[in-house]
């Protein structure tokens, strides 16, 4: 299953790019996404090992092994996140065997989509529940003398609704104080997907994004932060630790970012934008295209019905 897999990986562009410009969309491009796929696909094949011991080979892997896979998940009551990933890596594992000749093309697919037999999509489920201005604070000042690198990273993940990897990788050049703007390269900001953006900020916070751009300077590769790549984990260990000590429900680090979202829309509606006009601006801030995105899992009905 592994080596199916390294066939189609492919480091080095962007889904977004391959969208763009029509290009085959049969690649793994993230290190990351690689990474993730590669542990699904082995519980898979354990899974496999333990309830079909009869299968040696990648060829001889049914449909009806991949639907009791995910039929166990839901019997484990795992996240509906987690079994959409799942769900995700096994059809990408589906392409990469016919890419490379393990499957032929008239074989039925592992996991159908919905209306074709399949079992049903798996999605996380949506909140808007965000930190309040005062429980970000809280956690922020509390991190801050345990670990004042993490208590940054949220900083920025507050002011600009960054993603955690994303706050993780900022870089001098992201930095704009002069237009008020941060603005993420694709990959070299691992934004999801690969997606680049700018995002808007009000003049307030002009003076940190001085102060960020000449810390980033500083720095040898111009990035704000070292230690990258295991920073985002320990950043959140902070916030579960600062949520307990304050007795704050714990939102996770993606809490500072639904912060940013209800402030946005709050700061688009006093403008003089409409509801659909802020929800819009709003999610292109977080870098999505999609109003429903910001109704369902950003700014809650409470919030528009007081904006409004």
């Amino acid at each position: 299953m592994l080596n199916a897999l390294k066939a189609i990986f492919h480091p080095g562009g962007s889904r977004f790019q391959d969208k763009q410009h029509g290009r085959n969309r049969d690649v793994i491009r993230g290190i990351g996404t690689m990474q993730s796929m590669v542990a699904d696909v082995h519980s898979f094949a354990r899974f496999i090992r333990e309830r079909f011991p009869e299968v040696k080979n990648l060829n001889q892997v049914k449909p009806d092994m991949a639907q009791a896979f995910i039929a166990e998940l839901v019997r484990k009551e795992r996240s509906g996140g987690r079994i959409g990933r799942v769900v995700a890596s096994i059809r990408k594992l589906d392409r990469a065997c016919r890419v490379t000749g393990v499957f032929s093309k008239d074989v039925p697919v592992l996991l159908p989509y919905k209306g074709r037999g399949s079992v049903r999509g798996f999605h996380s489920q949506p909140r808007t529940l965000a930190y309040t201005d005062e429980q970000a604070a809280q956690i922020i000042d509390w991190t801050f003398p345990v670990d004042p690198v993490s208590a940054e990273v949220l900083q920025t993940m507050d002011t600009f609704g960054l993603r955690i990897k994303e706050a993780c990788y900022l870089n001098e050049r992201n930095i704009y104080p002069e237009s008020l703007t941060i603005s993420l390269d694709s990959n070299a900001n691992h934004t999801k997907g690969g997606r680049p953006r700018t995002i808007c900020l009000p003049e307030e916070a002009g003076e940190y994004l001085v102060e960020l751009k000449e810390k980033a300077h500083k720095r040898l590769t111009g990035h704000l932060f070292t230690d990258r790549g295991s920073l985002p984990d320990r950043v959140r260990r902070q916030v579960q630790a600062a949520c307990k000590a304050l007795d704050i429900p714990c939102l996770g680090t993606h809490g500072f970012r639904k912060t940013f979202a209800v402030n946005n829309y709050r700061r688009a509606i006093a403008s003089g934008s409409g509801d659909r006009e802020a929800l819009q601006h709003t999610s292109n801030q977080l870098g999505h295209n999609r109003v429903i995105v910001a109704i369902q899992s950003y700014v809650s009905g409470d919030i528009r019905s007081i904006g409004n």
